[in-house]
């Protein structure tokens, strides 16, 4: 799981509510629809580098799908197309492997990529599994129910990272480690993160020593 910290909503989203609201209508996410859904799930991904909001692989807007924090059978109207209750997630149709959003449903997780230090909860293995962190037993108990809720274990995610970790295998120097941690860090030209960044930079930072 990677900080996602939350930008301004499009436009045209804000617009379609402000609209809903002045004709007095009952308005969800329900009855949200294109042009303006589509600019949403586009903003989703652009702030959150293109890749999922919790397992943090490579997505694009044709493999995932708008997720609710707090499921849409548990909130208020206004709440189902509140902006900072929205994320983008891997899975696009209900034949995608169960996890991240698709296994998710409308359970609660302990930890939300929207929590400034939610990458503090998680360690991560050699053979690309996602671990509680051992020092604080309140994250252990927060980590394991998000890990066990997301699916986050599933085989399709392990060796997701375990490719990722491949990067590190080239590294001879601290001037390397520095440097991939930097890319790691920063979205690309295009905007993007590198796929499972948050698990490389986890190794670099308690195996290289990169601050």
């Amino acid at each position: 799981m990677k900080y996602i910290q939350k930008g301004k909503e499009p436009q045209n989203f804000s617009d379609w509510k402000a609209t809903q609201k002045s004709l007095g209508v009952n308005y969800d996410y329900k009855s949200l629809s294109n042009p303006e859904k589509g600019a949403v799930h586009i903003s989703l991904l652009s702030e959150q580098g293109y890749i999922c909001c919790y397992c943090c692989k490579k997505v694009e807007q044709s493999n995932s799908h708008i997720e609710h924090l707090a499921p849409q059978s548990k909130t208020d109207l206004e709440l189902s197309v509140d902006y900072t209750n929205i994320l983008a997630s891997c899975g696009r149709d209900p034949d995608w492997p169960e996890y991240c959003g698709n296994k998710k449903k409308n359970l609660a997780i302990g930890v939300s990529p929207l929590q400034a230090n939610c990458e503090e909860f998680f360690n991560y293995s050699s053979t690309g599994e996602i671990l509680p962190t051992a020092n604080n037993l309140a994250h252990q108990k927060n980590a394991q129910t998000t890990i066990e809720v997301l699916g986050l274990n599933h085989y399709d995610l392990t060796q997701g990272r375990i490719q990722a970790l491949e990067a590190l295998q080239g590294i001879m120097t601290q001037q390397e480690a520095e440097l991939l941690a930097q890319v790691c860090q920063q979205m690309n030209a295009q905007g993007r993160y590198q796929p499972f960044c948050n698990a490389v930079l986890y190794f670099l930072k308690n195996y290289f020593g990169v601050s």
